[in-house]
């Protein structure tokens, strides 16, 4: 953030005139190496998806408000916004907007149980066919709110089962209402346990007075925590109900809500890949993969910081890995990605030698004649070579085969993508390698 130099500075330092100008850019510069923020990958990833290849620019930009967020990475992260932008239009069709940076009213049970009449959306990016919550791989949680905010999620989780006799999770409920609290600290905890910065001169009373409410505290989460997991052992449900709603913000948001998300898509900044791409399902009918990602989430409560240094309790999750049962490559992205391994290649290397101007198909007879001059130049076989490669697509492609067994009625259409065939109403194309022998 840029500082307000006051007028007073001006005239006390002679030239500091400069010397402010100086520090803001200087501010600038390292808040841009630090790369882009959560909400900076989605208006990469946005300006990415519309425009296709770079230069990326405000005239060609679809959602100018997203491009104007991240113009100052460009062209430095043009890689990313290539990569991921691909990698988006093998899951959603459709112009693609950037939501995730907004404020959706909430609905009336949100409204009462927290007090908030507004908040951040769980649909980070949409398009015409879907409400995107996008994740950055190992850099979230599905939840980690504060006591009215898990009061009212799991109030809510609730309601979704219909539930009207005693449950695990009503004790729960009532502990969270009484007992979380916020530690006035003003400051960190990790600064605090290491006596640093403005805790080095504590008194040794004072010091041993807020280690001992620190750890009252930390045995009520301890506490808590054990409690919350037992119950929801017994209610698995309900854990999937609760999932569901941190995932989407059903029941957050009123019903046709832009804020409730459908499709949840984590990735991965480094390779520029998908990881997890799957559709929510309904409230009453969940897609498999979202009961498999509830069934891997388990629930803590612990200390969380606040903007002000405060830390307060916080129910929060932890999501081991998981399947889903979406298939999120296509065949030619198959190919490549195992040829790329194989050869030990990045993305940045090939883009960076000319491969953004080719096509998949390109992508792929350039990397087998790369594995062949290889083999050539180091005297290894190059029918050994081949036959390992092809097991590995087929071991892959065998993957994603029985992930697409799985989807029911909508295999046909996740078969198709990752053939590459497009149905027209003027005919059938299909794209890539199996193209080719389909055009022969």
């Amino acid at each position: 953030m840029n500082k307000i130099p006051n007028i007073k500075s001006f005239s006390e330092h002679g030239n500091s005139i400069n010397e402010h100008v100086l520090d803001k850019q200087h501010e600038q510069y390292l808040a841009e190496a630090k790369g882009p923020s959560a909400t900076e990958y989605e208006s990469i990833i946005t300006v990415g998806y519309n425009q296709g290849k770079p230069p990326y620019t405000l005239t060609k930009a679809k959602d100018k408000a997203a491009f104007a967020n991240v113009s100052k990475f460009f062209p430095t992260h043009n890689t990313d916004a290539l990569l991921l932008g691909k990698a988006m239009k093998t899951v959603t069709s459709g112009v693609m907007y950037q939501h995730g940076a907004s404020k959706d009213g909430t609905s009336p049970l949100w409204k009462k149980m927290t007090g908030k009449g507004k908040d951040t959306p769980k649909t980070d990016m949409y398009t015409s066919t879907h409400n995107i919550s996008l994740k950055k791989k190992g850099g979230s949680q599905l939840m980690s709110g504060k006591g009215r905010e898990s009061i009212a999620t799991l109030n809510a989780a609730l309601q979704m089962s219909g539930e009207v006799g005693p449950s695990g999770i009503l004790p729960i409920i009532n502990i969270i209402e009484k007992d979380f609290q916020t530690l006035l600290l003003d400051g960190y905890l990790t600064d605090f346990k290491n006596k640093e910065k403005g805790f080095a001169n504590m008194s040794a009373k004072d010091y041993q007075d807020k280690s001992d409410e620190i750890m009252k505290i930390d045995e009520m989460h301890k506490s808590l925590t054990i409690k919350i997991e037992s119950a929801l052992q017994s209610e698995p449900k309900i854990r999937e109900n609760i999932c569901y709603i941190a995932t989407t913000g059903y029941k957050k948001f009123p019903q046709g809500s832009r804020g409730i998300a459908n499709k949840l898509i984590e990735f991965e900044p480094k390779s520029g890949t998908i990881t997890h791409n799957f559709d929510t399902g309904t409230p009453t009918a969940m897609s498999s993969s979202m009961k498999n990602m509830a069934s891997s989430t388990s629930f803590f409560c612990s200390f969380k910081t606040g903007g002000k240094g405060n830390p307060f309790s916080s129910l929060r999750t932890k999501t081991t890995k998981f399947e889903s049962n979406e298939s999120n490559q296509t065949l030619n992205e198959l190919i490549i990605e195992t040829l790329m391994k194989d050869l030990k290649l990045d993305s940045q290397q090939l883009l960076s030698e000319g491969y953004e101007l080719l096509t998949e198909a390109g992508w792929i007879s350039n990397l087998f004649n790369r594995g062949v001059t290889t083999m050539k130049n180091t005297g290894k076989s190059i029918k050994n070579w081949l036959s390992n490669v092809v097991s590995k697509i087929i071991q892959g492609a065998k993957k994603a085969f029985n992930k697409i067994v799985k989807l029911g009625e909508r295999a046909f259409d996740a078969l198709f993508q990752f053939l590459g065939v497009v149905i027209r109403n003027a005919g059938i194309k299909i794209s890539g390698v199996a193209g080719g022998f389909a055009n022969k």
